[in-house]
């Protein structure tokens, strides 16, 4: 640990001893909860999201009939072979999120950043939060990979994403040397020993704290029990070898013709591929990929101008047929990771896809017109009831929660939870 890092503790610790003020530790519920996972063999281990930043052009992506008969536009074509293992849903909503570029990072949460200043901890998102839980038993408790990162920290912190294929498999696959374990080990031990300092300090606070306090020290203290969480699983896996795969899948096989093309957005491919491994080696169980946005020019025929550019059609034919190139290659390759998945099998012999719940989704609806409202989202895999397209009535201008499917992932996956973000009930009548 570098001397600037430990003075910046030690500041704290320091602060929090000099203030004088007697506080009680308070104990909620909600962070002594511990969820089960299900005993039932045929439920669900894993969780993957794959976030399209500026959503999908709704006329493209919706189908026009509902239930089991319902016909896929020409959008969704690609995922024909897997209809029976997905469903489709209309009318979802995150109630409360206003437009806006934004709303992309409300996926997972429902909340906007600017609405959480005095509740940072209402941002957790679903992938985190799945990772304090189902990630548990892995090396790594989840993966956040491309870029537009929608994943937020319990404390309320956006977290970073790897868009670099080369380091992901380096991070999943390539062993750490003796030279750097050590230095891991004594970042450890040195870090471990001021974060015990700093919670006997908060041990010794007495009764005091107002309530709305109290939920600061607590959204403190939580942050401690995760970092020191985090710290003791690492030091479990540190000698523990990582899995051995071919690296083919960032250099390409002796069969092709050069090196692959690791620049977006033809590294897409490989983030696919990369995630299967994952999940296949049990590496993790919780993963996010984000396409990226901006509006870089897409390399393919027939595009003329920026991503961002197209999503702002304002209806125009020549304009949407160009976004379409982009959508088509976003569901192209969702299906063929849907193949994937369905191809490998776990740990226990099942095909991945049965054992994996993959949402697809963003926390946009219409990007020409920076719409919060039905949000496009496929889910699939898992086991559960699929082969419907389910559109939920409108109230007003709100549609149903999409909350609400967050908790019956959390149920499918073992997670005693029955609310989460912005959540009415959840949708267990329709996917069960």
């Amino acid at each position: 640990m570098n001397r600037q890092s430990y003075t910046l503790k030690n500041s704290r610790r320091h602060f929090l001893r000099a203030t004088g003020i007697n506080l009680a530790l308070p104990t909620f519920v909600s962070l002594a909860q511990r969820c089960r996972a299900f005993n039932n063999s045929s439920s669900p281990k894993r969780f993957v999201c794959i976030a399209s930043n500026y959503g999908m052009y709704p006329q493209g992506f919706f189908p026009s009939t509902t239930g089991k008969d319902y016909e896929l536009p020409p959008l969704l074509r690609p995922l024909e072979a897997h209809r029976q293992k997905l469903s489709i849903f209309s009318n979802l909503d995150h109630p409360g999120v206003g437009g806006g570029h934004g709303c992309s990072a409300t996926f997972l949460n429902g909340v906007e950043s600017k609405k959480a200043k005095k509740d940072p901890q209402s941002l957790h998102s679903l992938d985190e939060f799945l990772g304090e839980t189902i990630g548990r038993s892995t090396r790594f408790s989840n993966i956040r990979l491309g870029s537009g990162g929608f994943s937020w920290s319990r404390a309320g912190i956006r977290m970073p994403t790897e868009s670099n294929p080369v380091d992901v498999y380096s991070k999943l696959f390539s062993d750490d040397t003796p030279k750097a374990k050590q230095q891991i080990r004594q970042f450890l031990k040195d870090d471990g020993s001021i974060l015990d300092v700093v919670q006997q300090d908060a041990k010794q606070l007495n009764q005091g704290l107002a309530k709305e306090d109290q939920a600061k020290l607590d959204q403190y203290l939580t942050a401690i029990r995760e970092v020191e969480r985090k710290l003791s699983r690492r030091n479990e896996w540190l000698d523990i070898p990582k899995p051995t795969v071919s690296s083919s899948v960032i250099r390409g096989d002796d069969q092709s013709e050069g090196i692959i093309d690791l620049t977006y957005p033809y590294n897409t491919s490989v983030m696919y591929d990369l995630m299967v491994l994952a999940l296949q080696t049990n590496s993790s169980n919780v993963i996010s990929f984000g396409h990226p946005g901006g509006n870089r020019l897409f390399p393919f025929d027939g595009i003329t101008l920026g991503y961002h550019s197209l999503t702002h059609h304002g209806q125009r034919p020549e304009i949407i047929k160009q976004l379409n190139i982009i959508e088509s290659f976003y569901i192209e390759q969702l299906a063929r990771f849907l193949t994937s998945l369905q191809e490998t099998l776990d740990s226990e012999d099942r095909s991945l896809l049965d054992s994996t719940i993959v949402l697809f989704g963003s926390g946009m609806g219409n990007a020409s017109t920076h719409s919060s409202r039905n949000l496009p989202i496929i889910l699939a895999g898992g086991g559960l009831n699929h082969g419907s397209h389910h559109r939920f009535p409108r109230t007003g201008f709100d549609g149903r929660p999409l909350a609400d499917l967050f908790v019956t992932i959390l149920q499918s996956l073992g997670v005693q939870k029955e609310r989460f973000a912005s959540s009415t009930g959840n949708l267990n009548d329709v996917l069960s």
